[in-house]
């Protein structure tokens, strides 16, 4: 049986551009290398209409259904994605209607806790090597107020974890609860992606060895069971401690005992390597901690950043009437891009340069 993957994450404002470009795959270039762009075209969005651009849509929504008449502040989280998935062998025993229905049974059970208005976007990507989907609730109470904090507390976030599968199998789906763990952080896709191709190779040698064993099996099985006063023998002149049998049993007791050996070294063998794999698995989870601890810095350097580049957009245009070029703000990640703006370098004229870098967030 497989496993649920259902991760969340908090989105501010200033991440609802940059996900938003990849979510909806704005851009022809993608960091992630796992993207085959010849499949963009079957991804899809299972509330498609609602949000075209992440940043302003999502704030507009906000804006017209919150009661509190204060100002949203501008740290506050404005959307919790969730990544909804499972492993690539559950998805290989799927037909393309029963994957879509898979998504659509996940989001109608978060659109039943969480409001279905609330959820703002739902796309599914099948251009990756295992289907996922991106979903985007904004955390409203039953009082319409915004609070991550409340609507996504340990509680609610337990909730999920233990009655999503569930959901899941009583729609039909053969799927089974992630490992349960307080601690437990998403990797990044660099070490998710690395992690799963050592785990595949250590499951195709663990097939090997099953199979090795399995034959093994079966030769055991071959052999008729018989009882040690069948074997006729006679002891010699020359020694006490030695006996002539015949060759058909001589043959016999030699087979018998050559896959017995077998057996017993690949089951030895398949224990060490069980072992190991259970050692890989605890490695992969004390190394999930640290790499969350250094993404949540790594995301702080980013807001601190990109403060700086507001700060210093305002003060020029305060004093000077002129801000900084859009692609300066667009890179890092503060304005939506530009629909005239080329998707590709080859789209450039060949006198076209950018007058300044800027910085890259």
């Amino acid at each position: 049986m497989s496993y649920l993957v259902a991760n969340m994450q908090k989105l501010k404002a200033d991440n609802l551009v940059g996900l938003g470009n990849h979510d909806q795959r704005r851009t022809q270039h993608h960091k992630n290398t796992d993207i085959d762009v010849d499949r963009s075209g079957l991804n899809y969005d299972l509330v498609a209409g609602r949000t075209n651009h992440f940043k302003t849509d999502i704030a507009a929504y906000i804006n017209e259904h919150k009661t509190s008449q204060r100002a949203v502040r501008k740290d506050a989280v404005l959307v919790n994605e969730w990544i909804i998935s499972s492993d690539s062998n559950f998805f290989a025993n799927l037909t393309a209607a029963d994957t879509r229905k898979y998504f659509e049974t996940a989001k109608a059970y978060f659109a039943e806790k969480f409001g279905e208005e609330n959820i703002r976007y739902a796309i599914v990507h099948l251009d990756e090597s295992t289907p996922h989907m991106h979903m985007g609730i904004v955390p409203f109470d039953d009082e319409y107020k915004l609070s991550a904090k409340r609507v996504f507390n340990r509680a609610a976030l337990q909730n999920v974890q233990d009655q999503l599968p569930t959901y899941l199998q009583q729609h039909g789906f053969n799927i089974q609860r992630g490992v349960q763990e307080s601690e437990r952080k998403s990797l990044t896709v660099p070490e998710y992606k690395a992690m799963r191709e050592d785990l595949k190779k250590a499951t195709l040698q663990k097939q090997e060895i099953q199979a090795e064993l399995e034959d093994a099996r079966k030769r055991l099985a071959e052999l008729k069971p018989r009882d040690q006063q069948e074997i006729e023998s006679k002891p010699t002149f020359l020694s006490k401690d030695k006996v002539v049998v015949r060759k058909s049993d001589l043959h016999d007791l030699e087979s018998r005992a050559a896959v017995s050996d077998i057996y017993n070294q690949q089951q030895n063998r398949l224990k060490l390597d069980n072992q190991s794999l259970n050692y890989q698995l605890l490695e992969v989870k004390d190394n999930n901690y640290e790499l969350s601890k250094k993404n949540e810095k790594l995301q702080k350097l980013v807001d601190t950043l990109q403060g700086i580049v507001r700060s210093v957009d305002r003060f020029l245009q305060r004093k000077l009437g002129v801000g900084l070029p859009s692609e300066w703000l667009e890179r890092a990640g503060l304005k939506e891009p530009s629909k005239n703006a080329p998707q590709r370098p080859q789209e450039r004229s060949e006198g076209q340069h950018d007058e300044l870098d800027g910085p890259s967030l």
